[in-house]
């Protein structure tokens, strides 16, 4: 089972709450989409992958599309503390098999892990998901980002950032070449025609934070 999540803490409390229940599963970790990916590629068998919204490397729902082209077949419980009802719904839409709040109590997360790995789908223990869901756009863009490689992933998010090609090359290694090859396949799956277009189509997936969580506490 793989935990993806940014801040070693809550990674390491997550991997604590799958050993209670599964204590001869093999658990493996990643804090970024590159990390993701990697383990991904070197674990075909992952069973359940329990992933953080806000991954480094990825833009809302992003990483979710992705994973789920590469691994159908393989659960996705998503993470965070932002469970805003349009968030939560939009998750379920995006193919994630259930939700959990990063305030969850551990009862709930076992109970939702456990439900996930006897098949059950669109779980959201104790939260709201009675809101718009994703749009047919968003969908349309997911189904894109699900036929990316996972550098051509790479490519698309550092493109979201706004570098550009010779960055991109460099901060990967390649040539620049390489990168506009790139580009051109990403533009194809996407169905654009500009870096511009690209970067609206994409942000059909990014996850607003909701004011209450924006704002510190007064």
């Amino acid at each position: 089972m793989l935990v993806a999540d940014d801040h070693p803490l809550f990674r390491s409390a997550l991997q604590q709450v799958i050993a209670q229940i599964y204590p001869a599963a093999s658990l493996y970790e990643a804090a970024s989409v590159a990390e993701l990916q990697l383990e991904v590629d070197r674990h075909p068998d992952i069973g359940l992958l329990l992933l953080d919204l806000h991954m480094p490397g990825a833009l809302g729902f992003s990483a979710l599309s992705w994973f789920i082209g590469h691994r159908s077949n393989t659960p996705v419980i998503m993470v965070s503390a932002n469970a805003h009802p349009e968030t939560v719904r939009r998750a379920i839409d995006h193919g994630a098999a259930g939700f959990l709040s990063k305030s969850s109590g551990v009862s709930a997360m076992e109970d939702c892990i456990n439900r996930v790995m006897a098949g059950e789908r669109g779980l959201h223990p104790g939260l709201d998901a009675n809101a718009a869901g994703a749009s047919l756009q968003s969908l349309d863009v997911a189904d894109a980002l699900a036929s990316l490689t996972p550098q051509q992933f790479r490519v698309a998010s550092m493109l979201v950032e706004g570098l550009l090609n010779k960055q991109i090359a460099y901060e990967l290694d390649v040539k620049e070449a390489t990168i506009k090859a790139h580009m051109t396949e990403i533009f194809r799956k996407l169905g654009v025609h500009s870096r511009t277009q690209a970067v609206l189509a994409m942000g059909t997936l990014s996850v607003e934070t909701p004011q209450d969580l924006a704002e510190p506490p007064a």
